[in-house]
């Protein structure tokens, strides 16, 4: 048994070391891509992940994308090419009933091997902008999965360093934008290998049990912290009702979303019983990759947030423990095999929104308003080729008690009630942004 222990100040070195190699592997990413949902609004997540495919450490990006990349290695390792990783290996995934968030969303995944071990992962997710899915764009009236586009579960791009190149010709001429999904999946592969380096470099410095130890510790600190944070709400069952418009098919047909936070101790849960059936179009949510998410980007944000507490919790596996999600199965948030789910996005913000509200009477303090965003495109296009646009929302800050106090004394922390599931986005030019 190991009762090895870190002290603190080569610990903070460790977490700095981690933090960083999450954020190198993110600016590969997004620097290397051409699609501009990658390259300008950083619709990706990057992070290292152990051999339990636990959370080590994560670029700060999009919740959404880094918080289910546990879930995609868990649908890995049930569809994994050839059974087995080998050194040099790099795979591909975006089954949405195998742990994707849902299938525009591609993981890229490179094992990381110290002395001949397997001892974790580095790993991305990304959105692209075509996979050949029925019609091009974000899609919402279609009748399964299959018209979502390619599904890949534990394919290997790379196999002990070779590359597929059948592989790489499907996904040329199964895409209506092949020559930017091809660049962005290279850049995707590029970080990870960057961070499977990085964290051999770590391991080779301070030895692997001397790191997995170190580690440990960081994240039992999150949970801790968590756990106090949770224990500071009275037990209870907390419930709030909203609706969503309709299936994008059915428009006179509304569907509930009932949440209830249920409170015990240092620990809760989330429970979506009496939400809506799961819909005949693409307007259901995958329940590993996107449900469960959201959920955990909602408590981060409420109980963990940077400027609310006296130092920062680092981001790793240790927030998503004492939290628990239930979805009934056959319901929008938690559906049956082959129902399309690609268009998961509004539901997860719904789900959001109706945490916040039936926390906000013990949680006066610390919830954010609801979210709104209203986009609009207006373009006169003439001439010749092919065109796309692909947009997304913008999110807001502000609408939290006291956040002008928070701008003003701690302006360099990612605060402000930066809404839980969007992308920490940087502006850009009005053409690039929008076509």
């Amino acid at each position: 048994m190991n009762t090895q222990t870190v002290d603190p100040i080569t610990l903070q070195v460790i977490s700095g070391a981690l933090k960083t190699i999450a954020e190198e592997m993110g600016h590969v990413l997004y620097r290397m891509s051409f699609s501009s949902i990658i390259r300008e609004s950083q619709d990706m997540g990057a992070g290292l992940f152990d051999t339990r495919y636990q959370t080590i450490c994560e670029s700060e990006s999009t919740p959404m994308h880094i918080g289910s990349i546990p879930a995609y290695l868990r649908g890995i390792e049930a569809t994994l090419q050839g059974g087995a990783w080998h050194e040099g290996d790099v795979v591909v995934h975006n089954h949405p009933y195998h742990g994707s968030s849902h299938s525009p969303d591609l993981a890229v995944i490179v094992p990381v091997f110290h002395e001949g071990e397997l001892v974790g992962f580095a790993g991305n997710t990304a959105h692209h902008i075509d996979i050949g899915a029925a019609t091009p764009g974000l899609i919402i009236d279609v009748g399964d999965v299959y018209a979502e586009g390619m599904l890949m579960a534990g394919l290997k791009l790379y196999e002990r360093g070779v590359r597929n190149e059948a592989l790489v010709q499907m996904f040329r001429y199964n895409s209506r934008a092949a020559d930017q999904l091809i660049r962005d999946i290279e850049a995707q592969v590029a970080s990870a290998q960057l961070g499977a380096r990085r964290f051999k470099e770590l391991l080779g410095r301070y030895g692997r049990d001397f790191c997995f130890t170190a580690i440990s510790q960081l994240i039992d600190y999150a949970e801790t912290i968590m756990r106090q944070q949770i224990a500071q709400i009275p037990d209870g069952d907390y419930r709030a009702e909203g609706y969503l418009d309709d299936d994008g098919r059915n428009r006179e047909r509304r569907l509930p979303v009932v949440v209830t936070v249920k409170v015990r101790g240092d620990a809760l849960e989330v429970d979506l019983t009496g939400s809506a059936a799961q819909t005949e179009t693409a307007y259901n949510v995958p329940f590993e990759g996107s449900c469960k998410v959201a959920a955990y980007a909602a408590f981060r944000k409420l109980l963990l947030d940077a400027a609310t507490l006296p130092s920062p919790v680092p981001s790793n596996e240790g927030s998503f423990r004492p939290i628990s999600v239930v979805a009934p199965l056959g319901t929008i948030f938690n559906p049956v095999f082959p129902a399309a789910a690609e268009a998961r996005f509004t539901q997860c913000n719904r789900m959001i929104d109706l945490i916040i509200k039936a926390l906000a009477p013990v949680l006066p303090e610390r919830v954010i308003a609801g979210k709104l965003c209203v986009d609009l495109l207006r373009r006169l296009f003439r001439g010749e080729g092919r065109w796309r646009v692909l947009g997304i929302p913008r999110s807001q800050r502000g609408g939290i008690r006291w956040a002008a106090e928070i701008r003003r004394a701690r302006c360099d922390r990612q605060s402000d009630g930066q809404y839980p599931q969007q992308p920490h986005r940087r502006p850009g030019d009005a053409p690039a942004d929008d076509l």
